[in-house]
């Protein structure tokens, strides 16, 4: 999986939890510290589930990325 491509509101990288996989959603919240998660107001509307950028992508290349090879090598 490849990683998404953040937006950019008011100078800040953001990601939001529905742009990923239910799974990846969950496995990235579980991750989170609780109250982690951002509010943004974009254009009238109410992102209640963004993360930064770089909280994303640290957790998809340190553990995403691991975890992903880890059930590889268990598939042999």
């Amino acid at each position: 999986m490849n990683r998404i491509i953040p937006f950019q509101i008011e100078g800040k990288k953001m990601i939001q939890l529905g742009q990923l996989t239910i799974d990846q959603a969950n496995d990235l919240r579980s991750w989170l510290p609780k109250n982690s998660l951002e509010r943004i107001n974009y254009q009238g509307i109410e992102l209640n589930d963004c993360v930064p950028f770089e909280t994303y992508d640290y957790w998809f290349r340190t553990y995403h990325i691991l975890s992903r090879s880890y059930e590889t090598i268990l598939d042999f």
